[in-house]
């Protein structure tokens, strides 16, 4: 490449990433920047080209920016940091399985109003540099605001909440994060109350602890409940603690259909298996189908293609909408197939609605019952 070609190939992706910050301000959208190390080897060039290829993708086409050396760059826009961050382990996930490539040297940093285009590719530079160092961590990922080191510290946890003081909650029932959205009203000390609707209440009660998650807080976190004003709709939580890996994200907020949904696996255009969907998330699901057709698919070599998913699901207006998406098969085990799913962006949104569905019903369950 000439120095000519190197200087517009400079000023071109300059542009781009100067843009991806332009938007996020426009429209007010949460947007994350990635960074990563993948080492390129010439002589698999058309392997490589395979898998970025399956990221454009995965990550409905966002680009990638070579940004030299070893190291490239995305920006995912309309999606949270937590989102973001789940996203990137089923990828790479599913690119270790299909493609015999690992990439594990990757930092992940969130957008903010106040960042310009050096401190937000400082801060993911960083963090890409952190999760080099770490044994532990392929994806080290924080904001502006937060990131490991400062963990334990209430003073800045206060801050946060005193800036943006708007969070989820998630409990557990029957195995399903409910989740809903709380705010805190008082903050200081190792402690907070927070407002929450009517309806959660009795769920709450149930709960002794719950996991809240705050976009401008990399990690969830985990708290006691201490008391419950039924009369105010407020919760007092103390004992707060970080949690890089936690039962919400392991979960991935997966369902089990309140009616059993029929669903098929085709692969190159003939149909190839019959099942039930027995859960449901918006990256995976569980199908159960014959055992000898989970063996013959094995006997092939199978496991390692890509299929096409067909399933009905019924929407908030009681509506059956027709789904078509790859998959590909994580695990085996017995009559059931873990299959990671690649929805485009209306069907997620779609099997979304069909979970908040579900989890609407389990809490008129809990509200019956109470």
């Amino acid at each position: 490449m000439t120095n000519q070609s190197i200087i517009v190939n400079n000023v071109v992706n300059q542009a781009f990433i100067y843009s991806q910050l332009q938007r996020s301000r426009d429209f007010s959208t949460p947007m994350c920047a990635v960074k990563f190390e993948l080492r390129f080897n010439p002589k698999e060039g058309a392997k490589y080209q395979k898998v970025f290829s399956f990221i454009y993708s995965y990550l409905n086409f966002t680009p990638i920016i070579y940004e030299g050396g070893n190291s490239y760059l995305l920006f995912i826009h309309e999606s949270k940091i937590h989102t973001v961050v789940s996203t990137l382990k089923n990828m790479f996930t599913s690119i270790k399985i299909k493609y015999n490539l690992s990439i594990d040297t990757v930092g992940v940093t969130n957008y903010d109003e106040e960042d310009d285009v050096n401190s937000l590719l400082e801060r993911v530079h960083r963090f890409m540099l952190k999760a080099k160092l770490s044994k532990s961590n392929a994806i080290y990922y924080g904001t502006r605001y937060f990131d490991y080191s400062h963990n334990g510290d209430f003073e800045n946890l206060n801050h946060i909440f005193t800036q943006s003081p708007d969070l989820t909650v998630y409990g557990f029932y029957k195995e399903v994060p409910l989740s809903n959205k709380v705010k805190v009203v008082e903050s200081t000390q190792g402690y907070a109350k927070v407002h929450t609707s009517k309806e959660y209440l009795p769920f709450m009660k149930k709960q002794e602890y719950v996991y809240l998650e705050h976009p401008m807080i990399p990690d969830i976190l985990r708290a006691d409940i201490m008391h419950i004003d039924y009369m105010e709709q407020q919760v007092e939580l103390s004992n707060f603690k970080f949690l890089d890996n936690s039962p919400v994200h392991r979960k991935n907020i997966r369902v089990t259909p309140h009616r059993p949904i029929q669903a098929s696996l085709e692969y190159e255009e003939e149909l190839y298996i019959d099942g039930i969907i027995a859960d449901i998330s918006k990256s995976s699901i569980l199908f159960t189908t014959q055992l000898s057709k989970i063996e013959e698919i094995q006997v092939k070599g199978l496991h390692t293609k890509t299929f096409m998913l067909k399933f009905h699901i019924e929407d908030m207006e009681n509506q059956m909408r027709n789904l078509e998406m790859k998959a590909m098969i994580y695990k085996v085990f017995g009559n059931q197939i873990v299959l990671n799913i690649y929805p485009t962006l209306e069907a997620q949104n779609i099997i979304m609605e069909y979970i908040t569905m579900c989890q609407n019903l389990l809490l008129l369950e809990i509200k019956g019952a109470a």
